[in-house]
C-alpha cells in the first residue's frame, strides 16, 4: 500500500484510514511527503521494487500514484506487464 502527501503541511490521515478500512495493515502502508513533480519519492520506488507478479498495489486515490497522466499510464502499463494488480479505493 502506498500513499503520497503533496506537501509537508498536508494531513494524510484520511488516506491511511481508507487503506486500513480496506483491510490493510498499517505496517504495509508507506508514505512519501513530496512536493512538486520532480521531488524524490523513495517509498514509492521501494514499494514498486518489492511488488511481484500476483501482488496487488492498493492506493487510496489514483492521483496519489502518479505525477501526471502520462506517468500514470506508464506506471499502469509497467504494473500490468509485471502481472501486478492495482486497486484504487477512492
Amino acid at each position: 500500500m502506498l500513499r503520497r502527501v503533496s506537501g509537508a503541511d498536508q494531513n494524510p490521515a484520511h488516506q491511511v484510514d481508507a487503506l486500513v478500512r480496506a483491510g490493510n495493515d498499517t505496517e504495509n502502508i508507506h508514505t512519501d511527503h513530496a512536493g512538486g513533480a520532480k521531488a524524490s519519492r523513495p517509498q514509492h520506488e521501494t514499494v514498486l521494487t518489492w511488488l511481484r507478479s500476483g501482488d496487488t498495489l492498493v492506493i487510496a486515490r489514483l492521483d496519489r500514484l502518479g505525477r501526471s497522466v502520462l506517468h500514470l499510464i506508464t506506471l499502469g502499463a509497467d504494473l500490468r506487464d509485471r502481472g501486478i494488480g492495482l486497486k484504487v479505493l477512492e
